[in-house]
């Protein structure tokens, strides 16, 4: 286990957060580098190359590959409390979201700023000029 999460993180060349190191992992896993086709963990300790996974099965192989796979399904899915084997965090009262104040109606940098009116209602010519028209029901006499 050791040897798979040294070659996994020391191979992305970058510092990770735990997390992210957690997903590469599963990743590798997931990706069948255990399985017999694959190409296996090799033992730096030995003079010949050597997969440090010999001992393990076809079918533990295949299992282990199986289970990385659905816990990165399970991680994508913000749902890591049941890879660790935890209770789930409790949903904060006040949600922090990003998005949660709406677009300007302005435009910051004058584009569009002379075609549109009070409504802000586009309508597109043929010739692919745009013109305003009135929202109102009054009709202009």
């Amino acid at each position: 286990m050791e040897l798979l999460v040294e070659k996994v993180l020391c191979s992305s060349g970058i510092p990770m957060s735990p997390g992210d190191s957690l997903r590469r992992v599963f990743e590798a896993l997931a990706s069948g580098m255990l399985l017999s086709g694959g190409p296996g963990l090799m033992d730096p300790c030995e003079k010949d190359p050597t997969d440090a996974a010999t001992n393990l099965t076809d079918q533990e192989r295949e299992d282990i590959t199986a289970s990385a796979q659905h816990a990165l399904r399970l991680l994508a899915f913000r749902q890591i409390h049941k890879v660790l084997g935890m209770d789930p965090l409790p949903v904060p009262k006040f949600p922090k979201s990003r998005f949660t104040r709406k677009r300007r109606r302005d435009n910051s940098s004058g584009e569009g700023t002379d075609m549109e009116g009070a409504d802000g209602k586009k309508d597109k010519k043929d010739d692919g000029d745009v013109t305003m028209e009135p929202v109102s029901s009054e009709v202009a006499e």
